[in-house]
């Protein structure tokens, strides 16, 4: 509790922890349509889960099926490697607008319960 404590003072008196401090409360970002960028992210995000299980999947047949172990040995990093790319661009496009509030929020709520001393002044 002291640890938290002495943090939330620390962040307090940091530009990031008087800007949290300042914000208005709420998430008021996602009341706002989301953008393209969003929805091109989430479709990533999709993506990135639909086709990594079958791929490796079908790597591992055709491995097994020609009887050529390097198919799986060579496909499946490969595969593995897209997808997290896939998987990382889409976290970055959905998300992007969506952290920095968050991120403030969370501050914000972290020092109003731990460091009294540095509430919101009006």
């Amino acid at each position: 509790m002291v640890l938290l404590r002495s943090f939330a003072c620390w962040l307090a008196q940091t530009k990031f922890g008087q800007k949290s401090l300042t914000r208005p409360d709420g998430l008021s970002i996602l009341k706002q349509q989301p953008g393209t960028r969003v929805y091109v992210g989430i479709v990533l995000l999709a993506m990135s889960y639909l086709i990594s299980l079958p791929a490796l999947a079908f790597l591992s047949y055709l491995s097994v099926r020609l009887n050529k172990p390097m198919i799986i040995a060579v496909g499946g990093p490969v595969v593995f490697l897209l997808v997290h790319i896939m998987f990382g661009v889409g976290v970055y496009l959905a998300g992007q607008n969506y952290i920095v509030d968050m991120l403030h929020w969370a501050t914000k709520r972290f020092l109003q319960k731990y460091a009294s001393q540095y509430q919101e002044r009006p």
